[in-house]
């Protein structure tokens, strides 16, 4: 059930008070997020954050560039695939839009890990029978790329078809500080019910894995974040079951996030 707004105020308070004991308990898991800007001189600019240091992004290690799809531009007219062009978390299109709201977003692609003696390698356990625990990753990542002041719900409210997915049902431009921002989380098209989703924004704690908001979403998988700072933030679900074939990994485990901008 979803709190009144007090509630959910002091839910927030309290977590960012006990923030410095709480920790993902897979510390060594990257993050996977999207940023946007644009469009100058009709050239939408977007990357790829992978790593621990949201909204910064870093070089992606030669050997897992080949995990991610290419980032892609939604608009109401449809899809539009981006380019990959100088380092290589960087994508652009020629796109001149519009006043309005629109999606970029990206895929990582799904892929065993294991981790046995050694460490960890992107194999499952057929590959490696000494591995101690296996699992399917997969991520995806989405953006609200608001142009010229625009806050239409419109097309952002409405989900992209990722099988694990954090849908605004409000424009994000459209919330100031102190107030909510309902999102519904999916799974495979479905609500996720008793979703747990964190949020913070950039610059909140020196150690990432701090959040400022953390809550869990409803029968209907809706939560409102409540967002007690103007600035960048970062949103994230994470949807575990066990692997359908035991004996080729244990677990599947996807995660999805939203980037947005809240104003004063």
């Amino acid at each position: 059930m979803v709190r009144n707004k007090g509630s959910k105020v002091a839910s927030v308070l309290a977590a960012l008070a006990m923030c410095a004991l709480i920790a993902v308990p897979k510390a060594q898991a990257h993050d996977f997020w999207v940023n946007a800007n644009g469009p100058e001189n009709g050239i939408v600019k977007a990357e790829i954050g992978y790593g621990h240091d949201f909204p910064n992004p870093e070089v992606i290690p030669a050997e897992r560039t080949h995990l991610f799809e290419g980032l892609f531009l939604l608009t109401p007219e449809g899809k539009i695939d981006m380019t990959q062009t100088g380092e290589n978390y960087a994508y652009q299109v020629a796109k001149d839009l519009g006043k309005g709201s629109y999606i970029v977003g990206g895929n990582y692609k799904p892929t065993f890990w294991s981790k046995g003696p050694d460490g960890w390698a992107q194999k499952n356990k057929k590959e490696m029978p000494e591995a101690t625990y296996s699992e399917l990753a997969i991520m995806y990542a989405k953006t609200v790329l608001n142009v010229d002041g625009s806050d239409s719900d419109e097309f952002v409210t409405k989900p992209v078809g990722q099988r694990l997915e954090i849908v605004p049902l409000k424009n994000p431009a459209k919330v100031k500080v102190g107030e909510t921002l309902p999102v519904q989380v999916l799974v495979d098209g479905k609500p996720l019910k008793m979703a747990e989703v964190s949020a913070t924004f950039a610059g909140f704690a020196e150690n990432k894995e701090h959040k400022a908001f953390s809550g869990r979403a409803d029968l209907k998988g809706i939560i409102e974040i409540v967002p007690l700072k103007e600035g960048y933030w970062f949103a994230k679900v994470t949807y575990k079951a066990p692997y359908e074939d035991p004996s080729v990994s244990d677990e599947l485990i996807m995660v999805a996030t939203l980037t947005f901008n809240v104003g004063k």
